[in-house]
C-alpha cells in the first residue's frame, strides 16, 4: 500500500474534517501494547487455548479440522510451526500505522481464502516462506523494534494466530514492547478474535464483499459476508476508532476498515461503508485503495476483474463514502501500485 491522502471528498466535507489533524498527520504517539498489562498466567492460558484449537482446527471460519499439532496442513496450507515469508521495516501502511519509522511488518505464508486476484500469492496461495522456531520468531520481532519500528504488524494472520500469540509473549521476555497490527482479510472467528482482546492494539481489517456470490467466485468461501462483518465488530469491540491526542499523533489503537476497489464491482461500495458507519461507528476511519491490479488468475477475463479500475469506478466509490456518514479515512493515489 503506497501513498494515501486524506478522505476529502466535497467542500463541506472539507470544512468538517479539515480542522481534525488527525486528516494531515503522520506523526505516531509512542505508547506501550496493551500485551504488557496480561500475567504471565494470563498470557499462557490464551497460548494454550489456542493450541488446543488447533487438534481438530477452528481458529477460522474453514472450520476444516487438520489436526496441525500433529504438523497435518490446513487448507490454509500451514501446520504447527509459523511460517513467515520476510519481515521488514514498511513505510507503504495507513498513517497511524506506518508513521514516521515504519511499520515492523511480518508477512505470512498461507492464507485462509483463495483469491483469485491476490497480488501476493506466491506467499499466500503457493505458501512461499520458511518455518521458524517461537524463539525465532520472537527473535525477530524484537529486531524490528530495534531497527524503529513503530508497531509489529502480523500480516494475513488469521491461521497463525496460536503461534502469533506464543511468539509475542516470548518477545515480551525479550523485552518486545511496541503495540501489535492485526492485519487481516476479516475472514476471522469470532471466538479466535477473543483470544486477542488487550493483546492486539491496531486491527487493519478488509470488508472486500457484501455478496457472498462474488465472494465465492473471487476469493472461494461463500460464507465472507456475515463471518467479516461479525469479525468487524468484535474488533471494534475491543478497540474502539482511531483517536488522536492533544498533540495532534495519532494514538496507536483502534480499528481502521480497508475497501479494495475491484473493477465492475462497485456496486458493494455504498453496503460497506453503510455497515460502517452504522454498525461500527461513523468516527471509524476508511482506507480506500485504488491499488488493485489483475495478478494471478485475475487476467481471466471471465472474472470480470481483468483491468484496473477506471476513473468512473472511483469515482463512484467516492460519492457512495461521502453519502455514508463517515467522516475519517484516506483515499489511495489512484497512479499507485501495491501489495495486497
Amino acid at each position: 500500500m503506497e501513498s494515501l491522502e486524506p478522505l476529502f471528498p466535497d467542500a463541506s466535507l472539507t470544512a468538517e474534517v479539515g480542522n481534525s489533524v488527525a486528516e494531515v498527520t503522520d506523526a505516531v504517539a509512542d505508547m506501550d501494547g496493551s500485551y504488557l498489562s496480561l500475567s504471565d498466567a494470563d498470557f499462557r492460558e490464551r497460548i494454550h487455548r489456542a493450541y488446543a484449537r488447533m487438534s481438530a482446527c477452528d481458529l477460522c471460519p474453514r472450520q476444516c479440522g487438520a489436526d496441525r499439532l500433529a504438523g497435518k496442513a490446513g487448507i490454509c496450507g500451514v501446520g504447527l510451526k509459523p511460517r513467515i515469508f520476510v519481515w521488514n521495516l514498511h513505510h507503504g501502511e495507513e498513517p497511524p500505522v506506518s508513521g514516521t519509522r515504519g511499520s515492523g511488518t511480518v508477512f505470512l505464508s498461507g492464507c485462509n481464502l483463495n483469491c483469485r486476484y491476490c497480488q501476493n500469492y506466491p506467499l499466500s496461495q503457493l505458501n512461499h516462506g520458511t518455518e521458524l522456531s517461537i524463539p525465532s520468531l520472537a527473535a525477530a520481532l524484537v529486531e524490528l523494534q530495534r531497527r524503529g519500528a513503530h508497531n509489529i504488524n502480523f500480516v494475513t494472520p488469521s491461521h497463525q494466530v496460536p503461534q502469533l500469540l506464543a511468539a509475542t509473549y516470548a518477545a515480551r521476555q525479550l523485552g518486545l514492547h511496541i503495540p501489535l497490527v492485526y492485519n487481516t482479510s476479516s475472514f476471522d472467528e469470532a471466538s479466535t478474535l477473543v483470544l486477542l482482546d488487550g493483546v492486539v492494539d491496531i486491527y487493519l481489517g478488509d470488508l472486500r464483499y457484501t455478496n457472498d456470490q462474488v465472494a465465492l467466485r473471487l476469493s472461494g468461501v461463500n460464507d465472507y459476508v456475515d463471518h467479516a462483518k461479525e469479525a468487524l465488530v468484535e474488533m471494534h469491540r475491543q478497540v474502539g476508532d482511531i483517536i488522536v491526542d492533544e498533540q495532534g499523533r495519532y494514538v496507536p489503537r483502534g480499528l481502521i476498515v480497508r475497501y479494495l476497489i475491484l473493477p465492475r464491482h462497485t456496486n458493494m461500495a455504498r453496503d460497506v461503508f453503510d455497515f460502517v458507519a452504522h454498525n461500527l461507528s461513523p468516527d471509524t476511519y476508511v482506507s480506500i485503495m485504488t491499488q488493485y491490479f489483475p495478478a494471478y488468475k485475475a487476467l481471466n477475463p471471465g472474472l470480470g476483474i481483468d483491468r484496473k479500475i477506471n476513473e468512473a469506478e472511483f469515482n463512484r466509490v467516492m460519492n457512495a463514502w461521502s453519502r455514508s456518514g463517515l467522516v475519517h479515512g484516506w483515499v489511495q493515489d489512484m497512479d499507485e501500485q501495491g501489495g495486497a
